[in-house]
């Protein structure tokens, strides 16, 4: 399991960078660096000093103590794995090779109805856990249409019989997947398994069609937000449309909400509104 973030110091101020179509010339001369220097430290190839941090905070528009925090590696979530649930069951499925992505098994203790939530690969590991488990899965849910998070859509949609879905403007994404889609996600509609209820959160940027999964327990949130961090967008359109509904429709929840993201560990509301640089 996962003993660091997914996104480190590195990731975070090139994220900020490219998100808001900042060239490397750019930043670099606002935050009285070089092209060199700051192409290094977007490498992870050199430790930023701290009066250079805060000059980073400042023209990427990141919070200067958490950015600084990131760069001390001062974080790393409690529960990174989640914590046990009223009533649900989540099992974190760390799937792949080199490229790791998590793909979740949820079910409802009470019935033993199950929920699989972004089948990137391996689809015998998914099937292994489905059957240790006890679950009969009655829905595929897709956070969105990267490949390597839907690599195994087609064998488990044929294993266990249930629909998949996914939001309509993540669909071209699918390519020839997009055959095994039997519907749509739609914002605001709640989609059961067992007793249970998960409401549909858009949080578009990442992808057109991005979306989340919201219990009063946890959310799954995709590659929208990890750990000290926030997915990766390329426009600003997207990077201020990603941002804005991360901070109204997700870390407005409960700080106690348990995190689930598509890559890295577990977090919390809590933990992110205190360590993530993205929110101030």
């Amino acid at each position: 399991m996962y003993v660091q973030l997914e996104d480190q110091f590195c990731d975070v101020i090139a994220k900020a960078r490219r998100g808001q179509e900042l060239s490397l010339a750019s930043a670099a001369g606002q935050a009285g660096l070089t092209q060199a220097e700051l192409d290094a430290l977007e490498g992870g190839q050199a430790v930023p000093e701290p009066a250079v941090v805060g000059r980073l905070a400042r023209c990427l528009g990141l919070d200067p103590e958490k950015l600084a925090g990131s760069a001390g590696q001062r974080f790393f979530p409690l529960y990174p794995v989640g914590w046990p649930a009223e009533g649900l069951s989540v099992e974190m499925l760390v799937l792949g090779d080199d490229l790791l992505m998590n793909g979740y098994l949820v079910g409802c203790t009470a019935t033993n109805k199950g929920l699989v939530i972004d089948p990137g690969f391996d689809a015998e590991q998914i099937l292994r856990a489905i059957e240790n488990a006890g679950l009969e899965v009655e829905l595929v849910l897709l956070t969105h249409g990267h490949g390597d998070h839907v690599g195994a859509l087609s064998e488990i949609c044929q294993a266990t019989g249930a629909p998949a879905l996914i939001e309509k403007g993540d669909l071209a994404l699918l390519g020839e997947l997009r055959t095994k889609i039997e519907g749509c996600i739609v914002e605001g509609e709640v989609y059961n398994v067992g007793r249970h209820s998960f409401e549909a959160r858009k949080t578009p940027g990442h992808t057109p069609g991005g979306i989340c999964l919201v219990h009063p327990q946890m959310a799954f949130v995709g590659d929208a937000i990890f750990a000290g961090s926030m997915g990766g967008t390329r426009r600003v359109g997207d990077y201020e449309s990603l941002k804005g509904s991360l901070a109204t429709k997700i870390l407005s929840l409960n700080d106690r909400v348990v995190l689930y993201p598509g890559h890295g560990p577990a977090t919390t509301v809590g933990e992110e509104k205190a360590h993530n640089p993205f929110f101030y």
